[in-house]
């Protein structure tokens, strides 16, 4: 069962599941749709009678982590509610995976603890972030003792922000996780569990900053170089992560870092999808993998295949965020054309709703030029903003 819900769908997911009569869960988001796709929507009542007796096999995807909401309070004691709350909690999947990376530092604080914290006993430079956070949404870096006064006033300002825009299964500013800082290269992992736990890669993507201070989502590439090199590591991850805890039927959105003598650590799993706001579509493009037609028959890319047809080019999925003090009272607006020419080859183009959503555009690329990828990520969003009149 596929469960379409905010922020974004993608025209590409619908056609999949107008195509291949995909059972939808019938709600409010995805009934803004039936007039344009012909949809196998199934009600809230026949989902619960099929699908509540399946507590290994249930089999649920989501375009997004609104639903966990819904899923958790329909199937509690399903697999896939108990590693959501796993997942969704960073403290509690550090945790879960410490017994694989002992001696890696985490602690938890709520918000009203983080004026009192001492941080001068912490070692830095560290991480601070919601313990159920999405995107990079109240991720920062502190570097040194006097950071962390302009974090803290940050971090208050935006908890009363979250909860207007996502559900506190999502982004959550009760609760806050300071860890670590792993040194390395990131990258994104889109794979899922078979009905027998088996882990399946469907692509993996590099995940580039401008600078050491950039914890943007501004960038993900990903190529036949990219998947080669990692795609032994990070099984061997996935099935240690399989011994760990029960997963099947399990799409998941996994971010790790390569360390500079070759181990990787993840740094967190986003459940029930693969990456946010459709961007899993890059697969699609680059190499004809369509994610939800692959997760739902149980396929595995042929990737021996999918490479004798590639070479060193980049596929990426770039997202311009809508800056943080932009007017949305109608005096501004978005200058998409002089923005689409930043790229050489845009394979897609999407326009999102700048005055609801925190991106104004989301862009699929391929680029041989590593000056073309170095230039997306210092790219000024603002430069893009027109101005006039009400």
């Amino acid at each position: 069962m596929f469960i379409i819900e905010e922020p974004y769908v993608s025209d590409l997911m619908l056609k999949t599941l107008e195509k291949n009569k995909f059972e939808v869960l019938d709600n409010e988001f995805v009934r803004n749709y039936t007039t344009k796709y012909d949809l196998n929507l199934i009600d809230e009542k026949t989902a619960l009678k099929k699908y509540s007796g399946s507590k290994n096999g249930l089999k649920i995807y989501s375009n997004s982590e609104n639903s966990i909401d819904w899923v958790i309070k329909n199937f509690p004691d399903s697999n896939i509610s108990d590693a959501i709350k796993i997942f969704k909690n960073k403290y509690e999947f550090r945790k879960l995976i410490s017994s694989i990376y002992p001696g890696f530092f985490f602690c938890e604080y709520s918000l009203e603890e983080l004026s009192n914290i001492d941080t001068t006993k912490i070692k830095k430079p560290f991480i601070i972030k919601p313990s159920v956070g999405f995107l990079s949404l109240g991720v920062y870096k502190v570097e040194t003792d006097s950071d962390w006064k302009k974090v803290l006033k940050n971090l208050q300002q935006e908890a009363k922000s979250y909860s207007k825009i996502f559900p506190s299964n999502v982004v959550n500013s009760s609760g806050y996780i300071i860890e670590e800082i792993i040194k390395g290269k990131e990258y994104a992992v889109d794979a899922y569990y078979t009905q027998q736990g088996i882990p399946v890669v469907l692509n993996i993507f590099q995940h580039p900053f401008a600078d050491s201070d950039d914890v943007s989502d501004r960038l993900y590439l990903s190529s036949k170089n990219i998947i080669q090199n990692t795609m032994p590591k990070v099984k061997i991850l996935l099935e240690k992560l399989g011994k760990l805890i029960d997963l099947k039927n399990f799409p998941m959105h996994i971010e790790i870092i390569e360390k500079e003598n070759g181990e990787i650590v993840p740094v967190e799993i986003n459940p029930m999808r693969f990456a946010g706001w459709c961007t899993t579509d890059l697969a699609c493009f680059a190499y004809g993998i369509n994610m939800y037609e692959y997760f739902h028959d149980q396929s595995e890319p042929d990737w021996e295949k999918i490479f004798s047809r590639k070479g060193n080019e980049y596929y990426y999925f770039a997202m311009a965020e809508t800056p943080k003090d932009m007017k949305k009272d109608g005096s501004c607006s978005f200058d998409y054309e002089k923005l689409k020419k930043c790229f050489s080859n845009i394979l897609e183009f999407r326009k999102i709703d700048y005055l609801k959503k925190p991106l104004f555009a989301i862009l699929f690329g391929q680029t041989q030029d590593n000056k073309e990828i170095d230039k997306i990520l210092k790219l000024k969003t603002c430069d893009f903003v027109k101005t006039h009149g009400v």
